[in-house]
């Protein structure tokens, strides 16, 4: 307990220091080194669940494939390509990786052959290049376009192009919206483990997750909507937010419809990642966080409320 206590503190501190090097930096930096390793770490645990649940993947690929995205976007970004042409841009690069996943088992004939041996796969070789490539394909869309969308946030300011609404306050509006992507996740998963834990009760999905109760899902909905509406309404009491607020028409309720809608995407997430977990026979994605788990293991939610958080502002800043 007091080890996950201090693991919990450390990566509070690391995350609260990345936020305040951009406030007052006001840089964008940092914090895309910060989510370019999360990601990186995190594809790596994608793989290595994958492949524990026999569908095998090109590990490192999947571990690039992050590196790529970034610089495509950050090529998105800087040279003002519209939206449609940067998401056929994203396509066509997940197209190219999953083609280089089968052409690299095609060609690698003695190591695709002596992977299929060992594991004792019996069918063509073809036939597994393609499995693989597909599988490999999973990876690289989970979690990785999730978490890449933070490094749209972060630099939602330089996209006026495409987002009409961020021409004034593009920076703050970048802070709030990694703020909510940020602190949906992690009241959620805090209220939900107390108010479980206080309560308990009814198992959500024994199945799935025998420490998940229906209380301990409710109650993660309902803190994380109170919570994060308060700090809404306390931040447009004064200074330069509230005429951000106005500006893209952002109401208090609003809020609340993301905080409920994000922390059920969140607790789906959390859920798809137990399953992933399930299938692959393993407690935690890893071990990198001392009593607690893989990075993959406080992210998940992320991946589900991250794209809630996108879309929802697409509406006020469009």
């Amino acid at each position: 307990m007091k080890e996950r206590l201090l693991t919990g503190l450390a990566i509070i501190f690391i995350v609260i220091v990345v936020f305040l090097t951009k406030i007052i930096m006001q840089s964008t930096i940092i914090f895309d080194i910060f989510i370019g390793l999360i990601a990186i770490l995190s594809a790596l645990e994608m793989a290595n669940i994958l492949n524990k649940t026999n569908l095998y993947s090109h590990k490192y690929l999947i571990a690039v494939f992050p590196i790529l995205l970034y610089v495509l976007t950050m090529i998105c970004i800087t040279s003002k390509l519209s939206a449609i042409v940067s998401v056929f841009l994203f396509v066509a690069l997940l197209i190219f990786a999953i083609l280089v996943s089968f052409l690299i088992s095609i060609f690698m004939v003695s190591k695709t052959e002596n992977e299929m041996r060992i594991r004792k796969i019996r069918i063509s070789r073809k036939k597994f290049a393609f499995n693989k490539a597909l599988h490999t394909s999973f990876g690289l869309l989970y979690p990785s376009i999730s978490i890449m969308l933070l490094v749209v946030f972060n630099h939602i300011g330089e996209l006026t192009h495409i987002f009409s609404g961020t021409v004034s306050f593009g920076f703050l509006i970048g802070i709030v919206m990694l703020g909510c992507a940020f602190l949906i996740p992690f009241i959620c998963d805090t209220f939900a483990y107390l108010t479980g834990n206080v309560i308990g009760g009814k198992k959500l999905c024994p199945k799935i997750s025998e420490h998940k109760t229906v209380a301990g899902a409710v109650g993660g909905i309902v803190w994380t909507a109170l919570i994060l509406t308060v700090i809404f309404l306390l931040f447009s009491s004064g200074g330069a937010l509230p005429s951000m607020f106005i500006s893209i028409g952002l109401e208090w309720y609003h809020i609340t419809i993301l905080a409920v809608v994000g922390a059920i995407a969140c607790e789906f997430g959390d859920l798809f990642e137990s399953i992933l977990k399930r299938k692959a026979n393993i407690k935690d994605s890893s071990d990198f966080l001392p009593g607690h788990g893989g990075i993959l293991d406080r992210i998940d939610g992320f991946t589900f409320s991250t794209i809630v958080v996108f879309v929802f502002f697409l509406f006020f800043l469009i």
